[in-house]
C-alpha cells in the first residue's frame, strides 16, 4: 500500500513534531497494520463478510472509473489496485483528497473459485462476490452404525 502524506498541516501544540511522530508510530503498529482489523482511513476502505457459499467484499472508491481499478485473486489473496488521478489544470486553494496509486491485499478465509468471481462498480462502491470452491465448503459426513 502506498502511504498518503499531506504537507499542508499547520503546527500547533497538538501537531508538534513529537506528537506527529507518536501518531505515525500508532498508525504503524496498530492492529490494522498487521491485518487484524480493518482501517477506515486508508485510501480504499474495505468491508469483508461471508455466508455459506460466498465471500463478499465492498470497497469505497468514489470518483474512480473501471479502467483505473485492477482486481486479481492469487494463492488465497485478493488484490485491489488502482490510481486516483487529480483533475488536470486545477490550481487548488485547498486539497484534502488523496491522489496516487494504492494497493490493498486481503487474505481470503477460504479458497475461492476464481473463474466465477463477480465484480461490479456502482456509485463509487466496488462490490465483489467470490464463490467458495467446492473443497472449501463444509461437507457433512454420514455416519454408519455397525
Amino acid at each position: 500500500m502506498v502511504p498518503a502524506i499531506r504537507n499542508n498541516v499547520t503546527l500547533t501544540p497538538w501537531t508538534s513534531p513529537m506528537n506527529r511522530l507518536e501518531g505515525l508510530f500508532d498508525r504503524l503498529f496498530d492492529d490494522a497494520a498487521f491485518g487484524l482489523a480493518p482501517r477506515a482511513d486508508g485510501p480504499a476502505p474495505i468491508s469483508v463478510w461471508h455466508d455459506e457459499d460466498r465471500i463478499h467484499v465492498e470497497v469505497d472508491l468514489p470518483g474512480m472509473a473501471e479502467e483505473d481499478i485492477e482486481v486479481t485473486v492469487h494463492k488465497g489473496l485478493l488484490y485491489i489496485r488502482g490510481e486516483r488521478k487529480p483533475e488536470a489544470d486545477r490550481k487548488y486553494v485547498h486539497d484534502g483528497r488523496t491522489w496516487g496509486r494504492f494497493e490493498r491485499a486481503i487474505r481470503l478465509p477460504d479458497e475461492v473459485d476464481a473463474a466465477n468471481v463477480q465484480a461490479e462498480l456502482s456509485r463509487g462502491v466496488l462490490r465483489l462476490t467470490l464463490p467458495r470452491s467446492p473443497e472449501a465448503k463444509p461437507r457433512k459426513i454420514a455416519l454408519k452404525s455397525s
